[in-house]
Parts: structure tokens; sequence; C-alpha cells
């Protein structure tokens, strides 16, 4: 079923970034896809997810395609003092995002998925004026077998 393989495929994604040390470095765990309404920056939300169904079975050989948000303020020192604009911490955290997932495949509970990035976006974001926002648009495939 579609929107079965499609919340499969966001979880597989969202395990992949969870395991990527680098990403983890620059960005929480907890605030990967986070649950909460105000998460703790920096942070992802897995958004836009459309599965594209073929093959036999419909889940033979399927494409599933989301954006991946990342938002990020500036970084400060301890005496108040900026040490990354937003732009260029949320520069690092799309970079670090884009290398976790594209041309990477994963295997989850049996099924294999292979990401790539097509296209990856950077904004001043729309609701914090003091934020940057990115956005990587990527295409997973899912296989069974």
């Amino acid at each position: 079923m579609a929107s079965d393989l499609a919340r499969e495929t966001e979880r597989a994604a969202i395990i992949a970034l969870k395991a990527d040390a680098p990403l983890a470095q620059i960005v929480a765990k907890a605030s990967i896809d986070p649950v909460s309404e105000d998460p703790a920056w920096p942070f992802i939300r897995l958004e836009g997810t459309q599965a594209q169904l073929r093959g036999r079975g419909c889940t033979a050989r399927s494409e599933v395609t989301f954006q991946l948000h990342s938002f990020a303020k500036p970084v400060y020192d301890e005496g108040g003092g900026m040490t990354r604009t937003a732009k260029d911490h949320c520069a690092d955290l799309q970079s670090a995002l884009v290398e976790a997932v594209h041309a990477h495949a994963f295997t989850v509970a049996g099924r294999r998925y292979s990401f790539a990035v097509r296209s990856t976006r950077l904004m001043q974001d729309g609701a914090e004026r003091d934020a940057f926002h990115g956005i990587a648009s990527v295409v997973a495939r899912a296989y069974t077998g």
C-alpha cells in the first residue's frame, strides 16, 4: 500500500539520519524529526512524502520523494559573541544532512532503501528572523526481496 511504503521510507530515512555520527555533532538525535511543536534548535523535519509505486505487488521497486528541512540559528560563545551566523550554521547542518543520506543504501526491517539528494536550498526562515532554513529534496528507492 502506498501510504505504508511512504511511512516506512520516512522511518528508514530518520533511522539513517540518527545513526550518522557527523550529523550528530551538529544536531541532537531528539531534534531529528522531533515530535514536539517547539523543538530544540537546530532541528530537522521530514515533510512532503509522496510514493510512486512501480513493479509487481506495488512495492517490488518503488520510488518515494520527500523533503528534509533543516533549521538553525546563530551560535554564540559564553560571552555572548557570535561564533557562527545562522546562515553558516544552517549551511553546515544542510551539508551534514546531505552527506548522511546522499548516495547511500540502507536496509531497515528487511527492505533495502537507496537515497539520492536531487537539490538543496538555503534561505532565511520566514517564521524566525534570526534563523535560516535549508531544504533538501530527496528521492528514495525502496526494494523488497
